[in-house]
């Protein structure tokens, strides 16, 4: 049977396609998912505020917590922030929807300079791997640094070891030079991380267990500073590490909610023990009357909870802030993905 002639004249070779992918610009070869009219909206606002925006622009990439939980109610992705100061982006963390809430921004991959991950859970390093890849077929470039816990390195050589064929096909088809390695950086111990000249950054080591190390980061750019807890449990370390900072973001535990959250999770058939999970979420992360406290003992003059824990949008941002501002007079922002700060 004779294929129609839209087909048989007209079909383009694979090599005419990359090559025209290559040409467009770079936001544009993402394959972004379809957006709601909120998401839309946000990614709007959010390219506006950074559109010649003056000074360093925080944006809150994803603001939910954990891999659990996943389905189509679920609006906030996982944990991932972009940080811009003079043209240069600085991610922290690399949970599932990265590569897509960054492209959101506006921003372009040839500004990527630094990653950082503060520990090894899924929600924070899972599309590590991905945002390297799909970076630098996006015009990343091949000096790009990764810091992180041990065994970054490792699984950084892993991974492009893994995707070699992958990148060489890509490589060989639009005449790029291959992803071949990246400047990887592991920490195991508070103290300093790096300094370029846009930022200093430091590291300590907070309580998460039994992952170890768990790292809190801040970043002192030339005209604000800002603080991220990463996961952790109450700690003081916290309050000491972000002392005076203009920005700390804070992961936030709402109890009631998270109580709630499990006992939904185990009825749908979650294979879960709900005091098992619970003793995890007591052991690990910091409730929210907690986040208010280390803020004030920091001093700080904005306070973002993130790393939102359930991450539902069932529980007002009323009801997030409340406990936090019995202890914590500055600001309060609840972090919403693709928020701007």
């Amino acid at each position: 049977m004779k294929l129609p002639r839209t087909v048989t004249s007209s079909a383009l070779s694979r090599r005419t396609l990359l090559a025209g992918l290559a040409a467009v610009p770079a936001l544009t070869a993402v394959p972004v998912t379809a957006q709601t009219p909120a998401a839309k909206a946000a990614a709007e606002q959010a390219q506006a505020a950074l559109k010649d925006a003056k000074g360093t622009k925080l944006v809150l990439l994803g603001t939910g917590a954990g891999p659990g939980g996943q389905g189509p109610e679920r609006t906030r992705k996982m944990t991932s922030h972009v940080m811009l100061s003079n043209g240069a982006a600085y991610v922290l963390d690399c949970g599932v929807g990265v590569i897509d809430q960054y492209a959101r921004t506006g921003i372009p991959f040839s500004a990527l300079r630094s990653i950082f991950i503060t520990h090894h859970h899924a929600d924070h390093n899972i599309e590590f791997g991905p945002l390297l890849t799909i970076g630098w077929i996006n015009g990343m470039h091949l000096d790009v640094r990764a810091f992180g816990p041990p065994p970054l390195k490792q699984m950084t050589e892993d991974f492009l070891r893994a995707y070699k064929t992958t990148v060489d096909f890509w490589a060989d088809d639009l005449k790029m030079k291959p992803l071949v390695t990246v400047d990887v950086k592991e920490v195991s111990a508070a103290g300093p991380v790096m300094q370029d000249d846009n930022v200093k950054v430091s590291a300590i080591i907070v309580e998460h267990p039994p992952v170890k190390p768990a790292l809190a980061y801040r970043f002192d750019f030339k005209d604000r500073s800002i603080a991220f807890s990463g996961d952790t449990a109450p700690f003081e370390g916290v309050a000491k590490m972000a002392r005076g900072a203009d920005i700390l973001v804070h992961e936030a535990m709402y109890m009631p909610g998270i109580e709630a959250y499990i006992r939904r999770e185990i009825a749908k058939g979650r294979p879960i023990k709900f005091e098992d999970l619970m003793a995890h979420m007591k052991a690990d992360h910091t409730p929210v009357e907690d986040v208010g406290r280390i803020a004030q003992e920091a001093g700080v003059k904005t306070l973002v909870l993130s790393h939102l824990i359930p991450a539902v949008d069932t529980i007002s941002d009323e009801t997030w802030r409340a406990p936090a501002e019995k202890y914590f007079k500055g600001e309060i922002i609840v972090g919403k993905d693709l928020m701007v700060v």
